[in-house]
């Protein structure tokens, strides 16, 4: 990856089926950010190749830290998607903030509403809100295929459960890195990288 001659994963071939959800897990600096870096479309591959019969456009990336533009609250959850060009709708938009646990910036109970604006929202947002407005992106765009690298690190078990629950539901196929073991449930292959320099992986099936 980057330029680097270190071998990730050797002699990998894997199909991810519409909702064979896959969780890949190895210890810290094995290179699984790298991986999903590649099948993004993001790095190429030093060998082989990743074939996307729907095209790059079909897959989003969730990063640890989405990216959060100045603008509205609604520009946040359909970027991006252009307010100014195209339609919104927002029922979709207070729907997909409600799946994503951030019903109360549409409730009333708080001084914010689609229409409210921040120059900087990483700066009013705490970091699990920051992850939930990723998660309502991803619920308002529906992808056909959702990289999530470490999205729900800042939120607790429970409610990353709610998160992941309401994700599969849909017919978004989700690749994701995560620690918490428990997301596992979620998930139906585990891609475990070795990390011992030399590409070693193992696939392990999680729904039987």
């Amino acid at each position: 990856p980057n330029g680097s001659q270190r071998v990730l994963v050797k002699d990998l071939t894997l199909a991810i089926s519409p909702g064979r959800h896959l969780l890949i897990t190895g210890p810290n600096g094995c290179g699984k950010t790298s991986l999903l870096r590649v099948l993004a479309g993001l790095w190429a591959p030093m060998s082989g190749k990743v074939s996307r019969p729907n095209g790059i456009a079909s897959i989003m990336w969730l990063p640890q830290r989405p990216y959060l533009l100045q603008g509205s609250l609604r520009d946040q959850v359909v970027y991006p998607q252009d307010t100014n060009v195209d339609k919104v709708d927002d029922n979709r938009v207070k729907e997909c903030l409600v799946m994503a646990g951030l019903g109360k910036f549409i409730d009333g109970s708080l001084n914010v509403g689609l229409n409210t604006r921040h120059l900087e929202w990483n700066d009013v947002l705490s970091g699990g809100e920051r992850q939930r407005i990723g998660f309502a992106r991803l619920y308002y765009h529906a992808p056909k295929f959702a990289i999530l690298d470490e999205a729900t690190s800042a939120i607790n078990p429970d409610e990353e459960s709610q998160l992941y629950e309401r994700l599969v539901q849909t017919d978004t196929t989700v690749i994701s890195i995560a620690h918490r073991l428990e997301l596992r449930k979620f998930h139906k292959d585990e891609l475990k990288i070795a990390g011992d320099g030399v590409g070693g992986f193992k696939i392990v099936p999680l729904d039987k």
